[in-house]
């Protein structure tokens, strides 16, 4: 039996670059997965975490991130695609996204959480697995 895979990375990490638009969250994901679609790890969450302290404030964490990112996707082999499951808004400051990222082996589920305190987004959470309890809605 194949052991599931887990990942769940709680981030603390303002993007004052992208302040108010309320779809940059949504941008910032779509591009963060079409860099893991291209197998630009590395680039992906480094574009992910622009305006962030993160890498500097956690640069070990960063790097297992970016190391069982790879690793985990391997185990699925090529990218195909991805899809979008649930957009989910909680008030005007918190914006779920959960995606598939489809791969010729098996789909890996992507939760992602952004929060806006004042005018500017953050990543807040990012989990990612092969299990489909993600899929449902949390509301």
């Amino acid at each position: 039996m194949k052991k599931g895979i887990f990942l769940a990375i709680l981030l603390f990490c303002p993007i004052s670059a992208y302040a108010a638009d309320d779809g940059l969250p949504k941008a910032m994901v779509e591009t963060f997965l079409n860099e893991v679609h291209q197998g630009h790890i590395g680039s992906a969450y480094d574009q992910l975490f622009v305006g962030s302290s993160i890498p500097t404030d956690k640069p070990q964490a960063v790097t297992l991130l970016k190391q069982q990112t790879q690793t985990a996707l391997g185990l699925y082999g090529k990218v195909l695609g991805r899809e979008l499951i649930h957009e989910e808004r909680f008030g005007t400051s918190i914006v779920r996204y959960v995606y598939v990222l489809k791969s010729e082996k098996g789909p890996t589920i992507w939760e992602f959480y952004f929060y806006k305190p004042k005018s500017d987004w953050f990543l807040a959470n990012i989990v990612f697995n092969d299990q489909f309890n993600l899929l449902g809605a949390r509301k």
